[in-house]
């Protein structure tokens, strides 16, 4: 059985349980930087399809125990289809070892979903590892190093940290020798906690991206006690000026109370979209969530991180996803050169010229324009949606914050979606450039159709 990509010590927590072509490196301060949305100047937007290619999801083809999820790969794919997910992480396995599971991920890569692939330096030499991919021409997009090789839970020595560096190096320097793989991306190795990210040092020289797995692990995304700053601070010290993926972070909604800090599914509903646009805000190159399918059905909080249940249904949070990238997404897939395909490969993205005021202390926002030429502001408020004290586990009900959208850039019509519930369309008042908006602790989406495009 495959190594797994998530490992269950990760989510342990102290009192209470809480806790490929790639944009220019972002300067490492503005990573964990406020994402608030009140601004004073015109704001320019960021294409609404490079929001949705940073999504990806982590797969586990290679399972095969009674039950597994992933042995129905006709479903796996569907569902990856529906959800508009173009990029996956699972691990390598040996060039020798199931020739199915690597047919699977170059049918998947064919399709247009695209994998990075975690090397392992417990079963795979350097070699083995290019010599695997050789075997998935049509999917590999990325190597990455070792999962998470120094854990704050687990005992490490210097012996086993020196072999960690050795290893990355020894990765890094065999992909960049080969004709075939050499343009590929090389991602860093994952550790859990700073102090195994301290201990393993920078390794900025045997790397293209830096790696995180930045679990907020149980409060909302990104308020100030959840653990995805951590974690991506940690990351910054293995990759010191590199940008970064997030190869794990998700949300586990199970019932039973055995370590994992779980919230329910409507919450992880509220924060899936969130956590996704926290990350694009921060520079986050693309974020995986953890995982595709639930694993089990006994409710334990290592099996309940699917986006979907074992037997494939959707749960809340697998529906905002599919949402999201149903409303954002402004490429299409060609299958005669097995590119995602914007209709104007030109297009640059504009301008928008808006304030908000009223309640925005805790509204963040991300502005993305498709090539259409409409705006698609999300707004979302970024405050807890479920509380996670043990002895009171429950959704809160938060009220809407009370916000104006002050446009000086001239629209003509605006409707607002929220992709958590559905796809369907609301009407806005729009008044003297001003828009009245309740905005929730989901994210609201608010389509802005500018005079310019309108006639």
């Amino acid at each position: 059985m495959p190594a797994r990509c998530h490992s269950f010590i990760e989510q342990k927590t102290t009192a209470a349980k809480r806790p490929i072509g790639f944009a220019p490196v972002l300067a490492a301060g503005l990573l964990l930087a406020s994402a608030n949305s009140a601004f004073a100047v015109p704001v320019t937007a960021r294409k609404a399809d490079a929001f949705v290619d940073s999504i990806g999801v982590n797969l586990h083809l290679g399972y095969d125990n009674p039950g597994n999820p992933y042995g129905n790969f006709e479903m796996v794919k569907t569902r990856l289809r529906e959800m508009g997910i173009r990029h996956t992480r699972d691990s390598f396995e040996g060039p020798s070892y199931k020739q199915w599971i690597k047919d699977r991920h170059n049918d998947l890569g064919r399709s247009g979903i695209k994998g990075t692939f975690i090397v392992d330096g417990s079963r795979l030499t350097p070699i083995q590892n290019l010599e695997a991919a050789d075997l998935m021409p049509d999917a590999v997009e990325a190597f990455e190093g070792q999962n998470e090789i120094l854990n704050i839970y687990v005992k490490w020595d210097d012996a086993k940290r020196d072999a960690a560096r050795k290893y990355q190096q020894d990765v890094f320097a065999a992909v960049k020798a080969s004709p075939k793989w050499r343009n590929t991306p090389v991602l860093g190795p994952t550790c859990v906690g700073n102090d195994a990210y301290q201990a393993l040092g920078d390794l900025s020289a045997w790397m293209d991206y830096g790696n995180a797995h930045s679990y907020p692990l149980g409060p909302a995304p990104a308020v100030p006690k959840s653990g995805f700053f951590n974690e991506l601070k940690g990351a910054q010290i293995v990759a010191p000026g590199k940008q970064i993926f997030v190869t794990e972070t998700g949300y586990t909604t199970g019932t039973r109370d055995d370590g994992n800090q779980r919230v329910s599914m409507a919450a992880a509903a509220k924060y899936a979209p969130r956590l996704y646009l926290e990350n694009f805000n921060r520079g986050m190159l693309r974020s995986y969530w953890y995982e595709l399918a639930d694993q089990g059905t006994d409710g334990s909080q290592e099996s309940t991180f699917g986006l979907v249940t074992q037997t494939h249904a959707y749960k809340p949070q697998g529906t905002a996803i599919r949402n999201l990238t149903t409303l954002l997404k402004d490429a299409s897939f060609d299958g005669k050169t097995r590119k995602w395909v914007s209709p104007k490969p030109a297009f640059v993205p504009q301008k928008l010229d808006y304030t908000l005021t009223g309640a925005t202390t805790n509204v963040h926002s991300t502005l993305l324009q498709k090539s259409n030429g409409k705006f698609y502001l999300c707004l979302w408020q970024e405050i807890d949606s479920y509380n996670i004290d043990n002895n009171v586990e429950a959704d809160i009900v938060n009220p809407d914050a009370s916000v104006v959208l002050n446009l000086k850039t001239p629209i003509a019509s605006a409707v607002s979606y929220k992709p958590t519930a559905s796809t369907t369309s609301s009407a806005l008042t729009l008044s003297k450039n001003r828009i009245n908006l309740s905005v929730p602790d989901q994210v609201l989406i608010v389509e802005l159709t500018p005079k310019t495009i309108a006639k």
